[in-house]
């Protein structure tokens, strides 16, 4: 959970794509059994329970009143209270507690692997908390939050990230790689092109303002150049890798998912499906620059063809990947929450805000009265 979570950069190659090789649905397909829990009624004295952890009702209050003081003298948007000032809204209580239900399910999923959690991962979690964490002038208000609610959130937040780190390199093994292709088969019935480009931007390239003549001038003088360091294809990967300005796509040496006709913007897709296979032809313009395309495969594809294409799916795809492993944990896990605060739903493995309620009330431990 952040106070202010920094916004995230959008890299060309999500722009320049229009489809995904690999659909979220069918990697949750692939990974997810079917989900099981439950829930228990508001006389339950634990605002939630996973296995035999639990968070008690006075922790949870404590907690959440901590985090709304932070959250808000951080200069947060829309007020975590409903609108009498007394009660949370409980968007806010189901959104808090997802928050400890997913620390919790990372926690189980470490100790079902057998990793281990060291202190440098704990050092690690602390430091990308404190970033998280920060007021309107970018400093650190994680130290504001009570210590045992820090330590609750560095454990969960490093054990994130250990099980993250395992789940997508199992994921990328020759394996794992198989098992979502046998799973997403009918994805590759059809012709596809695999392809690596290197992209100079043309002025700010964003795709959204169309760029000036001089500035598709510029970047057309930067393609040519690069093209001109090229020998053959060897070192196709390195200078992708060094002077692509898709961000996105450069540290796999410009190399992007398969897809079907279509996946691209119409001058880069017109390019994949005319160029010959391991040539790079002439600098293409699109909206976003020049790009020097290298057609690697075309055709009905072997997985053998596809393995690379389905790696760069998973890194793509990391959040689902790790979000269908939480899910496969919590329907072995038995999880109650407290009817007052949400529900945990079955087909999400997530907690929802209770039906038909807009507000809980909380205890005194907030400064508030309890109804």
């Amino acid at each position: 959970m952040t106070v202010k979570p920094s916004s995230g950069s959008v890299s060309v190659s999500n722009l320049v794509k229009t489809t995904r090789n690999i659909s979220i649905a069918a990697l949750l397909f692939a990974l997810v059994i079917a989900l099981i829990g439950s829930s228990c009624s508001a006389v339950n004295p634990t605002a939630l329970t996973v296995n035999k952890w639990s968070l008690s009702d006075s922790d949870f209050q404590s907690q959440i009143e901590a985090f709304s003081k932070v959250y808000e003298s951080s200069g947060g948007g829309s007020s975590l209270r409903s609108a009498d000032g007394n009660s949370w809204a409980t968007s806010y209580t189901a959104a808090f507690l997802n928050d400890q239900l997913s620390l919790q399910l990372a926690q189980l999923g470490v100790d079902e692997r057998g990793l281990t959690v060291t202190d440098a991962d704990r050092a690690a979690a602390k430091e990308l908390l404190e970033e998280n964490f920060t007021n309107g002038s970018g400093s650190s208000v994680f130290g504001d939050l009570p210590a045992s609610y820090q330590n609750t959130l560095i454990e969960g937040v490093a054990a994130q990230n250990v099980l993250s780190a395992a789940v997508i390199a199992d994921a990328q093994t020759d394996g794992g790689l198989r098992k979502l292709y046998e799973s997403t088969k009918d994805q590759y019935q059809g012709d596809l092109v695999c392809s690596s480009h290197i992209l100079v931007l043309a002025g700010a390239g964003s795709g959204n303002a169309a760029p000036t003549d001089a500035q598709y001038a510029t970047a057309l003088a930067s393609i040519t150049d690069i093209k001109s360091q090229l020998s053959g294809t060897t070192n196709f990967a390195a200078l992708a890798a060094a002077k692509s300005q898709d961000t996105g796509s450069a540290t796999a040496g410009g190399a992007l998912p398969c897809g079907p006709v279509g996946t691209f913007v119409t001058e880069f897709d017109n390019a994949t499906w005319t160029q010959p296979v391991g040539v790079v032809g002439a600098p293409v313009k699109t909206k976003f620059g020049y790009h020097l395309i290298l057609v690697t495969a075309r055709g009905k594809l072997t997985f053998e063809q596809l393995k690379e294409s389905i790696k760069i799916a998973v890194t793509d795809n990391a959040d689902a990947i790790v979000n269908a492993e939480l899910a496969r944990i919590a329907a072995n896990a038995q999880i109650s929450v407290n009817g007052r605060y949400g529900q945990f739903d079955t087909a999400t493995a997530k907690i929802v805000a209770p039906l038909g309620a807009t507000s809980t009330t909380t205890s005194t431990i907030a400064g508030l009265p309890r109804q």
